[in-house]
C-alpha cells in the first residue's frame, strides 16, 4: 500500500486507459503528410480533438458514463496544459492558451457530433477538412472511418470503449 489509502476510482482509471487509447489513435503515422493532418503541434491537437469528440459522443449518450466522460476531459485537457508547459509556453500564458484550446476543441467537438448524430458525411468531411487541415479526399476518408466507428461504438456498451480504438484509420 502507497502513502495515498485511497484507491483511484474505477472511473478514473478507465479514463486513463481511454486517454491512452485515443492519443495512439490520434498518432497514427497514418494521418500525417501531405494532403493529411500537418505534423504540427496544431495538427496533433487536431487529431486528438477528432478522436475525443467521438469517444465524448459515445459518452454523452449514456448517462451511467458521466463520471468517466468528466475525469476522461479532466485527463485530456491536463495533457494538453502540459503540452503547453513542454512547448515552451510560459506560467503565465498557458491560462490564456487553455481558454483558447477549450474554445476550439468543444466547438469542434459540437460540429463533429451534429454531423455523426445525423450521419451526414459531406458535413463531417466538411468539418474535418477546416479543422485539420486534410484535402477533400482524405478529409471524406476519414469521415467515413470516424461514422463507421461512431456506428460501431452505439451499438456496444460503453466499456467496449476502452479495447475499441485498436482499428487503423486510413
Amino acid at each position: 500500500m502507497g502513502i495515498w489509502p485511497f484507491a483511484r476510482s474505477h472511473a478514473s482509471q478507465d479514463a486513463e486507459t481511454l486517454l491512452e487509447q485515443v492519443q495512439a489513435a490520434s498518432r497514427q503515422p497514418a494521418l500525417y503528410g501531405p494532403g493529411r493532418v500537418p505534423d504540427t503541434l496544431e495538427g496533433r491537437f487536431e487529431a486528438i480533438t477528432l478522436f475525443s469528440a467521438l469517444a465524448l459522443i459515445r459518452l454523452r449518450a449514456e448517462p451511467s458514463a458521466a463520471s468517466l466522460a468528466q475525469h476522461f476531459t479532466d485527463k485530456l485537457f491536463r495533457r494538453f496544459d502540459a503540452g503547453l508547459r513542454e512547448s515552451g509556453v510560459g506560467d503565465l500564458t498557458v491560462p490564456k492558451k487553455m481558454r483558447a484550446l477549450a474554445g476550439s476543441f468543444y466547438g469542434r467537438l459540437e460540429a463533429y457530433a451534429a454531423a455523426v448524430a445525423v450521419a451526414d458525411a459531406p458535413a463531417l468531411a466538411d468539418a474535418i477538412a477546416r479543422n485539420l487541415g486534410a484535402d477533400g479526399a482524405f478529409a471524406g476518408e476519414l469521415a467515413s472511418q470516424v461514422l463507421a466507428r461512431a456506428q460501431a461504438q452505439a451499438s456496444q456498451p460503453v466499456t467496449a470503449l476502452l479495447g475499441a480504438w485498436t482499428a487503423r484509420t486510413p
